[in-house]
Formats: C-alpha cells, sequence, structure tokens
C-alpha cells in the first residue's frame, strides 16, 4: 500500500481520506484489510494503529505519530500518561488510548469534530490542486486559522466510519475576523506543534509558568501566586474567546482554575496549557527559550530535595514552635498534612480553634476502635469529618484495623443471607442461592471461597432432555 506523499501540516487521517479518493477503494473494505475490522471508528486527531499503516506503507512509525496527529501535545502536557497513550496509539488500541488521553475526564469525549479554514481550502487548491486536512486546525479548543487569522469553520463527524466524511470543501461565505485571543493560541498551538516534531522537552512546564510570572509581578517575595490580580486580568483576555465551558475559568474568582495549571503532576486539558502558555509567552518559540532569572530559588524547597528530608524539616520547624501559615510558606505542605505530621509525632501546636482538644481526640480514637462510622463519630463529636479522619490516620495501625473490622462485618452479612436462605428453602439448587443471593454469592465467592463450598448444597448432576420414544 503506498500513501500519497504528505502535505505540510496534513492530518494522517486526511492522508488516509485521500488514499481511498484516489483508489477509489471502499472505507470499510480498507478498514478491514489494514485494520482487520470494517466496523472500526478511527479518531481525527488520535489515530490508532499507527503500526499497522507504516508497516503496509513502508513509513517509519514514530513520523507518523508525531508529525501528522495531536499525539506530541498529549505526550507534551500529560506526561505521566504519555508512555501508555504512544504505545496504544501504535498497537491500534483506540479505546484504551482515548482513556489515557484523558479526554473523557475532562468532559471532551463526545462528539467530534474536523475543523478548516475556507482561505486555507481555496489557497490548497489553487497551491495543490486539492484541499486537505490540517493538523494545527484540529487542535481542540483552537476556533482560529494562525495564517489568515479568521475563525474556523467544523463538522460533525455523525457517522461511525470517518473516512467517508472526504475532504474540506470551498464556501462562498464572508469570512469571519478571529479576536487577538483567538489568533494568539492558535498560532501558540501551531508553533507549540513545530517545536515538538524537532525537539523533546526536558523542563519542568510549572516552574517555567512560575518563572514568567515571577517576571510580570504575580509572584509574591514568599512564593505565593497574587491569583486575585491574576485571575482578573486572565479572564478579562479571555472575555473575548467564543467558546465557553470546561476549559475555561468559570468567573474570575475561580482560583481553582490557575491552582490546577501550577501544579506539578495535575491532569489538566491541553487546550487549558495553551491558553496560559499563549497569555504568557505569546509564542511557543519563547516558552522553550525562557531561562529563569539566576537568582531566582526554588519557591518552596531545596531543587532535589526527598520525601524523608522535607518530612524532617517541617518536624524541625513545628518543633521550633513556627506556625503553621509559617511552615507552609517554607516548605509549600499544606496544613493538613501539617497537622498530622504533629499528631504522629506529639507535637502540641498552639492553635486557636480550641474544640478538637486532647479529650475529645481520645473519644474519637475510642469510638474508631470500636468501628463506628465516620459520619456518626462526626455526629456524636460534633466536629467535621475531615477532622475524624485526620485524627484516624494519625494512629498506627487504626485504618487496618478498621478495614479489617469493615471487611468481617460484610462477611458475616453475607454467610447469614445464604444460611438463612438456605432454612427457608432447603430443597434449594446452588443456582437457585447464586441467582437470590447474588451479591453475597460473589463477595463469598471472591473473598471466602472455602465457607462457601462448605455451606452450598452438593452440584447435581445435571439431567437433558428426555427422549421420545
Amino acid at each position: 500500500m503506498e500513501l500519497p506523499p504528505a502535505f505540510p501540516d496534513e492530518l494522517l487521517l486526511g492522508r488516509l481520506m485521500r488514499h481511498i479518493i484516489l483508489t477509489g477503494e471502499p472505507a470499510c473494505s480498507f478498514s478491514s484489510r489494514v485494520f482487520g475490522s470494517s466496523r472500526l471508528s478511527l479518531h481525527p486527531f488520535l489515530t490508532a494503529g499507527i503500526s499497522r499503516i507504516a508497516e503496509m506503507s513502508g513509513e517509519n512509525a514514530d513520523n507518523l505519530l508525531v508529525r501528522q496527529t495531536l499525539a506530541p501535545l498529549f505526550f507534551f502536557y500529560l506526561p505521566k500518561h504519555a508512555n501508555a497513550l504512544k504505545e496504544n496509539l501504535l498497537r491500534g488500541d483506540g479505546a484504551k488510548a482515548l482513556r489515557h488521553s484523558q479526554l473523557p475526564s475532562f468532559g471532551c469525549g463526545g462528539s467530534l469534530h474536523l475543523k478548516w479554514c475556507p482561505r486555507c481550502v481555496e489557497l490548497d487548491i489553487h497551491e495543490r490542486g486539492v484541499a486537505y486536512w490540517h493538523r494545527a486546525h484540529q487542535v481542540p479548543g483552537v476556533t482560529a486559522c494562525w495564517l489568515h487569522q479568521i475563525r474556523l469553520m467544523s463538522t460533525e463527524l455523525k457517522a461511525r466510519q470517518r473516512l467517508n466524511e472526504g475532504l474540506p470543501t470551498v464556501v462562498h461565505c464572508d469570512a469571519q475576523a478571529a479576536s487577538a485571543m483567538e489568533i494568539e493560541v492558535a498560532i501558540f498551538g501551531f508553533g507549540l506543534l513545530a517545536q515538538l516534531e524537532r525537539t523533546k522537552p526536558g523542563f519542568d512546564l510549572e516552574e517555567r509558568y512560575r518563572s514568567r510570572l515571577n517576571e510580570l509581578g504575580f509572584i509574591t517575595p514568599n512564593g505565593s501566586v497574587r491569583r486575585k490580580e491574576l485571575m482578573k486580568v486572565f479572564s478579562s483576555d479571555l472575555a473575548m474567546y467564543p467558546m465557553k465551558g470546561s476549559l475555561f475559568p468559570r468567573h474570575q474568582t475561580d482560583y481553582h482554575y490557575i491552582s490546577e495549571l501550577l501544579a506539578a503532576g495535575k491532569n489538566c486539558h491541553p487546550f487549558r496549557h495553551l491558553l496560559l502558555g499563549a497569555w504568557l509567552f505569546n509564542s511557543a518559540n519563547k516558552m522553550f527559550q525562557h531561562t529563569a532569572p539566576i537568582e531566582e530559588v526554588s519557591l518552596h524547597q531545596p531543587k532535589g530535595s526527598t520525601k524523608g528530608a522535607v518530612e524532617q524539616r517541617c518536624l524541625s520547624l513545628l518543633r521550633e514552635g513556627d506556625s503553621l501559615a509559617a511552615v507552609y510558606r517554607k516548605t509549600g505542605k499544606s496544613r493538613c498534612y501539617l497537622k498530622r505530621l504533629a499528631t504522629m509525632h506529639g507535637i502540641k501546636l498552639n492553635l486557636r480553634p480550641k474544640q478538637l482538644n486532647e479529650k475529645l481526640k481520645q473519644r474519637i480514637i475510642r469510638l474508631a476502635r470500636l468501628g463506628v462510622h465516620r459520619r456518626k463519630i462526626s455526629q456524636v463529636c460534633r466536629i467535621g469529618i475531615g477532622s475524624i479522619e485526620q485524627v484516624i490516620a494519625s494512629v498506627s495501625g487504626l485504618v487496618e484495623w478498621r478495614k479489617q473490622c469493615h471487611w468481617e462485618s460484610k462477611r458475616r452479612c453475607c454467610r447469614v443471607q445464604i444460611q438463612r436462605y438456605r432454612q427457608r428453602y432447603p430443597d434449594a439448587l446452588r443456582s437457585d442461592i447464586k441467582a437470590d443471593c447474588n451479591a453475597a454469592f460473589f463477595w463469598l465467592y471472591a473473598n471466602d471461597r472455602e465457607w462457601l463450598e462448605n455451606s452450598l448444597p452438593r452440584p447435581t448432576r445435571p439431567c437433558g432432555p428426555s427422549r421420545l420414544v
């Protein structure tokens, strides 16, 4: 199989469409021949089965993946899922690839669209004789063409067989000018894809965000983010963007939105990062070339600090009598973590709320050892469930003890249900017990199979249908 040569910034799905149009082969026949199933539904920008396509076309699988899909964007912004996503895209497991892309988790796993620019279509037909789907236009959330600075048009992919969609068509209508923010995001997305084709970045994205925010005056001397001022400016600049929804801040006080983007290891939709990156750096080249000032130090902890070293530093500061706020500013550890650490090591904290005193803690621990549910303990002690969980977690072995109590309670309930059923229906078969006590039967089958086998009636020999003489 020989695919038509790839045009600049062409989508892999678009190349497959052009191949079908040129050869006249039905899409179902092509899918069956290449992927082994005529019902296969290819994702427009995270196309799975790339190893098979490369094998049949004689091309390099990594080149197809990096240059003709949006996978590099997801590898860059979701590094924890990059290896699994790449493996599934190459192997051809589209369902798992979609899960590892986190799109369903972001609320973006529903309808799919292909986008195109009317001016690009005219230009492609004039220069190359045929229009094609541009990869940079398909970035989720991007609504403008980076080259012509007009809004993109889109078509929803309703059919299961995406290869039948065809190529973009010429639309005779007045092009709608895009806003400045739309153009910045589109240019940033195109530049980032071009950079990711050439290099594999090895920098800390969150650290680079903070460094740039520090230059713009949004970081305090103590290393905290001035979220109020930041969100006010950021939200006002996004006001002209035509899209709304979960990919954008809900309001100017949606501080959780910016906190997630600045938190290390947090899964965020790539478009959120594109918005912030375009707003901070204007272009992907500037982001890649940006270097922090030499005098700038780590905001919370020395670089290379181990978990144990940070914990010892927290303990040392708490023993010296520093307040929780002061320890947080020096280490970056939350108040809940510091409270739990102090409780586990017997460090008394001089906290103003005196409700959770030593007497109440002992009462909570006593009720927890008896297996009382934490919600009930909260009602009895008139204190929040979070404080109850914190006290329980601070006692060594108490969490494991409560789990064991819960497991044994569940086992007793399931055993009693089976025994009572047998007393009520002494002639019942195993299949009857399985059908009428389904949940208890399978819980015991998974966790207490020996008791279940001894308690069930002896299996009877199956009787076939009687023969008529």
